[in-house]
């Protein structure tokens, strides 16, 4: 090879080596992109209105968080693990420590949990996590940090989790409050259908909660409700009723509507209509609500099944 077919092969190479430098560059910058895309994206809190969790906790009960960015609190309910509750979608009579494990062999995972306190203590509740989540609740620096960035089951996503940590980080520790929920007038002592001693619900939601879950702007704007029950099962609609009115909402009317095995749909606009179908996984329509009413909600007996 003579020194001029040398020089010129040197040449090619480089140019080949430059191109492919630029590839690299591009490919990661690409990635970088696509990883602060999902880093910014939420889905359940944009930091502006309240936000309520349930999360597995490590003793074996729940804790159901409530994010309240206006006041620049975080408020944390505590519901012991010998607690009985009805699991959602007619699966029986359960502790509460048993419904994370009764949601994975369903193939359901954390939305039974969910589900399950939205049913029976009527906590607007619309993020679930596994105990992994529990450092946003204790509060302390490595344990929030764990819960941002380490995988656990949730159905949170990564831009929801980098707000709810840069959040609990910032609080002292005066603003963080924590609620036995046995000390609340809420649950009561008594014998379970096994026979060990343990907790059932015990009348209304106190109102001392009710201000907890309470979304200020949704009571000064007097929201009206009316849901229309074509479920077939009149206490459901009224369980669904009293989740509305903890949230802040007024339910002016139920109608009875003839029987459809449909899910559920919601006429509405703004946050509140949002809010209320991703609490209860309702079809938003395009369409305004008729008459007087700022939203309505129709549930059917699919509905019903799976409450």
């Amino acid at each position: 090879m003579t020194p001029a077919q040398r020089r010129k092969r040197i040449a090619n190479f480089n140019k080949k080596g430059k191109k492919r430098s630029v590839f690299r560059l591009l490919a990661l910058g690409a990635v970088a992109l696509f990883v602060l895309y999902l880093a910014l994206t939420t889905k359940y809190w944009s930091s502006q209105e309240k936000l309520s969790m349930a999360v597995a906790s490590p003793d074996g009960g729940i804790v159901v968080s409530v994010l309240d960015p206006q006041n620049g609190e975080i408020t944390n309910i505590m519901v012991p693990k010998n607690t009985q509750v009805e699991a959602s979608r007619e699966l029986g009579t359960w502790k509460i420590k048993s419904i994370w494990a009764l949601g994975v062999n369903e193939k359901l995972g954390g939305r039974l949990l969910k589900d399950t306190v939205l049913k029976n203590f009527k906590f607007p509740v619309s993020v679930w996590a596994d105990k992994g989540a529990f450092g946003f609740a204790s509060g302390d620096t490595l344990g929030v940090l764990k819960a941002m960035f380490f995988p656990y089951d949730t159905n949170l996503r990564m831009g929801d989790r980098l707000r709810i940590g840069i959040f609990s980080l910032g609080l002292a520790n005066s603003k963080r409050t924590d609620v036995d929920l046995t000390k609340s007038g809420y649950l009561k002592k008594t014998k379970l259908t096994d026979g060990e001693e343990g907790y059932v619900l015990s009348g209304k939601i106190p109102k001392d909660l009710l201000v907890v879950f309470s979304d200020p702007e949704i009571s000064r704007l007097g929201l009206k409700v009316n849901i229309k029950d074509a479920s077939a099962d009149p206490s459901v609609a009224q369980e669904v009723a009293e989740v509305i009115e903890v949230m802040g909402a007024k339910v002016a009317a139920v109608t009875k509507e003839p029987k459809t095995s449909s899910d559920c749909r919601i006429w509405g606009s703004g946050f509140f209509a949002k809010d209320v179908a991703r609490l209860l996984s309702c079809k938003l329509e395009k369409e305004r609500p008729q008459g007087r009413f700022d939203l309505e909600l129709e549930i059917g007996e699919g509905f019903a099944a799976r409450f």
